[in-house]
Order: C-alpha cells, then sequence, then structure tokens
C-alpha cells in the first residue's frame, strides 16, 4: 500500500536466525567461561588497584532543618597527605565528572566522528593547559561509549524516525525498507528530493555504484549511487544498506531505485566485477550499457601480466596500443591477435584470461556508450574516502544517516561555488579562435576548461585532405596524449553542421574532440552546433523545480512506515502499533570483501613476488627453521634415532 514517499516490505524467507545475530544469554554463558578458563590457563589478567585505605576520619554532617541546610559536625583532621595540586583533583573519584554543558559539546564532536584524543585536544585549548582540564581520556571514552551504548538499542526504530522528520522539510524525500520475517530491517534504501528532481531531469545518462564495508556497527554493505553534475563533481543519488551481496538483494535495491526515479533507469552504469551485482543489472536494467572498472580488472593481473610486459618494451608498448587506441571491437581483436602471435603468448594462460573479459571493460567496446571522463568506479572510490572522514565503523545507522546529509551539504556548498564561478569569472582562454570564445559563454567553468584543454591538442595535428569531406588527421609530433600514434579520419558536411571523427570522444564525454575542432577551425566555423551542446554541460541543466518535481505522495504514508507497523495497513495509533512491534535492529552481516593479505600490487609494471629462500640450503621450499640439513644436525646432535618423517624407535 503506497501513500506517501516511505514503502516497507516483508520477506518471510528468511525464517532462521543468522549465524551472524549478537549473542544470546547461554553464547554469553559460554564466552564467560571460556574467558574464565583462558586466566586459568594462564592467560593475560585484567590488573585491578586497589584504592589506599587509611580510615580517615575527617568529614562534615550536613542536615536540612527547616529550609536550610545546617552543618552539624565537622572533624578537620587527616590522617594522610592531602592533594596540594589542583590539576590532581580530576584523578580523585569523589571530583570525577563532565559537566553537563561540555558533554553536548563531546556529543555534538562525537557525532562529527572525532577521535577521543582530538576531542582531549579541543578541550585542552579552551582549558588552556591539559593539566586544567577537569577529566581524563579516559572518562570521555566511556561517555561515548554511553552514546553508543544508547544509540544501539532502537538503532532502525529512530533512524526510521528520523527519515520521517526529513520528509516534513522535504516533501520528495523518499526510503524504503525490506523487513524479515523476524520484523528486522535487511534493507534500507534513501535518497533526497534535491538528488531524485536532479537525476530525473538530466543527470540519468550514467551513475557509478560500488558497496563499501564497515561503515557500521553491523557490517551491512554500504551502496551508493555516485552520479556526475553539471561542473564534473561527483554526488549521490541514493544510498542503500543491504544485509548481504547476493542477486535477490541487488534485484530489490536496483527495483527500489527505478521506483524513486519514476522509472528511469540510468543510461550507462559502472561496477565493479561483481556477478550478482551483474545479473541483478541485466534483470532491472536490461537496457542499460553495463561495464565494469577497468583498474579493478587490470589489477587482478598485476602478478601474472606486469612482469610480463615489463620485461619486453615492445610488448608493452602494443598491448597499450590494442587497449587504448582500438576504435571497435574489429580492430581490437585484430591487433590482439596480431599482438599474441608477435610475441609468442598464443599458450599464455594469463593472457588469455584477461581477453576473455574484454568485453567488459576495454574502451573498444564502449566507444559510443556515454561515460564521461570515466574507466573506472573512481567517483565511488573517492566517495568512499570521503566516507572515512565522516563515518565511524563503529556508529549506528542513525548517525551515519545523519554523517550522509553532511556529506551531501558539502556537495552542495561545493555545486554553489563552482555556479558562483561560472557566473561571476571570465574564463582564460588559449586562443583568440571565435569557437572557443563561443564556448567559454555556453560550458560550466569546469567543462569549458576541460573544452579548453583538448582545443590545444589541435596544435600537433596536420589535417591531409580525402576527398571533398574527409580529413585525416595526423600527429605532427608521433604521439598525441590520450590519441596515441595513429592518424584518425573526420568527415564534415559544413553545410548540414555535420560532424564525425572515428574516435568517438563525444559519444563517451559529451565534447567534442580536438579532430573536429581542428577541421571547424580550418573551415572557419565560429560556433558550436546546437547538436554538440549538451544540455548536462550547461548551467541550465537541472530546471528549477517550480511543480514540486515528483509525486509526493505516490507512496505508502510516512507515519506507518517509520513506525513499523507489521500487518500491512496503516493503524489509527502508530504510536501504539511500534510499541507492540518496533522495526528490529538487523543482525551483523558477513561481508565477502578481499581480506588485506591477499592483495595485490597496486600497477601493471609491479615486479613478481620473490620468493623467500633458505639461508642454508638456499632452497625456496622451505625457511631455515623447517630445513632438514638443520633438523638433520639436531637430531644427530641429541643421539635420537628418529628420521625425517620417520618413526621413533
Amino acid at each position: 500500500m503506497k501513500e506517501g514517499n516511505s514503502v516497507v516490505e516483508y520477506d518471510d524467507s528468511d525464517s532462521t536466525v543468522r549465524e551472524s545475530e549478537p549473542v544470546n544469554n547461554d553464547e554469553g554463558n559460554d564466552i564467560e567461561n571460556a574467558e574464565k578458563k583462558k586466566k586459568m590457563d594462564g592467560g593475560k589478567k585484567r590488573k585491578r588497584e586497589k584504592m589506599h585505605h587509611t580510615d580517615c576520619k575527617a568529614r562534615m554532617i550536613v542536615k536540612l532543618i527547616g529550609d536550610r541546610w545546617h552543618v552539624i559536625f565537622f572533624a578537620p583532621d587527616h590522617n594522610h597527605d592531602l592533594v596540594v595540586k589542583p590539576s590532581l583533583k580530576k584523578f580523585m573519584r569523589s571530583h570525577k565528572g563532565i559537566p553537563q554543558a561540555e558533554k553536548d559539546f563531546i556529543e555534538m564532536l562525537h557525532g562529527c566522528n572525532l577521535s577521543t584524543g582530538r576531542i582531549m585536544q579541543l578541550m585542552n585549548e579552551f582549558y588552556g593547559s591539559a593539566q586544567l582540564v577537569p577529566y581524563e581520556a579516559k572518562d570521555v571514552g566511556s561517555f561515548r561509549s554511553n552514546i553508543r551504548r544508547t544509540e544501539k538499542f532502537k538503532d532502525m526504530q529512530e533512524t526510521l524516525d528520523y527519515f520521517r522528520e526529513l520528509e516534513h522539510g522535504d516533501a520528495e524525500f523518499f526510503h524504503k525498507i525490506k523487513l524479515d520475517a523476524e520484523h528486522r530491517v535487511e534493507s534500507l534504501f534513501w535518497v533526497d528530493g534535491a538528488a531524485r528532481h536532479a537525476y530525473i531531469e538530466s543527470y540519468h545518462d550514467c551513475a557509478s555504484f560500488d558497496a563499501t564495508y564497515m561503515t557500521n556497527m553491523y557490517d551491512m554493505p554500504f551502496a551508493p549511487f555516485i552520479g556526475i553534475n553539471r561542473h564534473g563533481q561527483s554526488f549521490m543519488l541514493g544510498c542503500a544498506f543491504l544485509r548481504d551481496e547476493k542477486t535477490p538483494s541487488y534485484t530489490w535495491l536496483f527495483e527500489t531505485f527505478l521506483e524513486a526515479m519514476k522509472g528511469k533507469a540510468p543510461v550507462s552504469i559502472i561496477t565493479d566485477q561483481d556477478a550478482a551485482m551483474r545479473c541483478a543489472i541485466a534483470h532491472v536494467f536490461p537496457n542499460t550499457n553495463h561495464r565494469n572498472c577497468r583498474w579493478h580488472i587490470m589489477d587482478k593481473f598485476t602478478g601474472t601480466i606486469g612482469p610480463v610486459l615489463d620485461g619486453d618494451e615492445e610488448l608493452e608498448e602494443d598491448f597499450k596500443e590494442c587497449l587504448n587506441h582500438t576504435m571497435n571491437p574489429q580492430e581490437f581483436e585484430e591487433k590482439w591477435d596480431a599482438m599474441i602471435n608477435k610475441h609468442g603468448l598464443t599458450d599464455n594462460v594469463h593472457f588469455q584470461r584477461l581477453y576473455a573479459l574484454r568485453s567488459s571493460f576495454a574502451p573498444a567496446y564502449y566507444m559510443h556508450c556515454f561515460y564521461p571522463f570515466l574507466q573506472s568506479t573512481q567517483r565511488s572510490e573517492g566517495f568512499n574516502a570521503v566516507l572515512k572522514k565522516y563515518v565511524n565503523p563503529n556508529m549506528s545507522v542513525l548517525n551515519f544517516v545523519k554523517q550522509y546529509q553532511k556529506i551531501q551539504d558539502k556537495c552542495l556548498v561545493a555545486q554553489d561555488g563552482q555556479d558562483f564561478k561560472t557566473d561571476d569569472r571570465d574564463r582564460r582562454r588559449w586562443s583568440r579562435y571565435p569557437i572557443e570564445k563561443y564556448a567559454s559563454t555556453v560550458y560550466t567553468k569546469n567543462l569549458f576548461y576541460r573544452f579548453s584543454k583538448e582545443f590545444e591538442k589541435t596544435a600537433e595535428y596536420d589535417v591531409k585532405p580525402e576527398g571533398q569531406i574527409q580529413y585525416y588527421l595526423v600527429p605532427n609530433n608521433k604521439f598525441v596524449y590520450g590519441y596515441g600514434k595513429r592518424a584518425y579520419l573526420v568527415t564534415a558536411i559544413q553545410d548540414e553542421e555535420s560532424y564525425y571523427c572515428e574516435c568517438s570522444k563525444f559519444d563517451r564525454d559529451g565534447l567534442i574532440c580536438c579532430h573536429i575542432m581542428k577541421i571547424m577551425t580550418r573551415l572557419g566555423v565560429k560556433t558550436i552546433p546546437n547538436h554538440f551542446l549538451l544540455k548536462r554541460w550547461t548551467q541550465e541543466s537541472v530546471p528549477e523545480n517550480e511543480n514540486g518535481g515528483v509525486n509526493a505522495n505516490s507512496h505508502v504514508q510516512a507515519d506507518f512506515i517509520a513506525r513499523g507497523g507489521c500487518d500491512g495497513l496503516p493503524t489509527k495509533n502508530p504510536g501504539a502499533s511500534a510499541l507492540l512491534n518496533p522495526v528490529g535492529n538487523p543482525p551483523r552481516s558477513k561481508v565477502k570483501g578481499r581480506k588485506k593479505e591477499k592483495r595485490l600490487k597496486k600497477g601493471m609494471n609491479a615486479e613478481a613476488k620473490r620468493k623467500n629462500k633458505c639461508s642454508i640450503c638456499k632452497s625456496t621450499e622451505h625457511n631455515a627453521a623447517r630445513c632438514p640439513e638443520k633438523m638433520g644436525e639436531r637430531v644427530s646432535e641429541s643421539g635420537c634415532v628418529r628420521a625425517l618423517g620417520g618413526l621413533e624407535g
């Protein structure tokens, strides 16, 4: 049932309790017994220091008489030395504690993902010295632990309540949850109204999607959709938490994304090589161009193909020419076969494996697909790097959602800054050609500088006419960055404002290439034809949302979703529904992120991993500690008759 920007779903398929659930009482007892056994076996014990007692008789008794306090007994004499330094009083149990005003401030810093050490540095500055701060870092750490503990138990319920608050300020805010059979959150997706409007109006042509880990206390994979705005900046098109990375989870997420975006699937999407993700994209986005991250694929072959290329300069040059500067699948396969035969790599299984993946990442297969200045998931990776500055892995989902709002605000501020510079500043041009001056008036600032950088490359080509409407662009310096050594054929019909280059840069990036620019300047063209000006690269890319954009009343009622009703119908008393059947926190997820010890070295030129040698016999099969010669010496010295691998006599 739908009446708002929120949707709830229930899944009864998961009726079993996961192994990764928080421990129950029995499991807790087992853990305690294991700890006791560990201590009995000689494990490390926590050192507890006892307070030194002197049976001091000094005291003061105060009694309330009427409406005034009266001292009725006072014994001033102590039988021990007094603490004379004011800076030491914070170590006394009676003086420990953080003032409420500073607790509120520390809680705010805690929400900004500052570490306890950084918080103490700030407090040291406020008090003027670390000795004057009336509490320790340990006290701050304990206070922060209490904050996390209170956030933990009603985390998802409070997150949904927070979404309801956001809906009051943003009528287009959308979120949707999926619950398992035990009424615990299985999947969660949300997107703000500004991102929805921008995607629907202009930025649905390309998206980057990737999953990252360790962003919350449940280890749920975090999956953001990243888009590219008119300035070439990254921004979020929606975020999700998933319990696992299986095809059904991704299918639910992509279907929810379609629902939030009024059925508009991305024209192009780039992801890593996750098989479950690929299956879900093929099912939900059947007409979307899907490619894999080139960097991730090449990185996996670093330790195998890298040393081969590093040892043969000519092979490396042919490999790069085949991979980077072929214009279509047929040309790629012809050059690949020629390279393999030329260098005798027919039986090399590593090149065979890379060739089998060619259609998922090689540029030749995506020359006419819109991936602006993009061949990898660098947009998503860059966002993950920013995320680490805002989010602590031990934080709750509620804290994460609030930090997400701060990151989105940061993106909006960066966009506003570029908008101001685009409207307020003149562009610095490379030449005085009219076409470059015209480009400076239509493109945003960042995109104009990309145009200008491309325009500079026109000086690196000579023009050789080929008939009346075709021209060959030949490098005059043998090599042009981004285009290699080859010549490019440009077809130009000036009367029809029709220009085409076989490099297909306009199809990929939405900007005309230096080859077409060269012919335009040769023919005296002073402006860029309108069909070569993509609206998404101009200030008018996203119109003002005058009519409220998407329909804000096309989904389930917000109160019902925020309170987590479970019977499929809105209740008359949402608060009562929350008390009877609140939304439960998810169990810990088992992520399939790559282990650190198995990560390969970066770069295609990295050398193969060298095996360690035994310092005694120089063998690579073992180390010195397990050397047969050394072990044989030990046997003879001890008089033992046991031989290596034999039986004791």
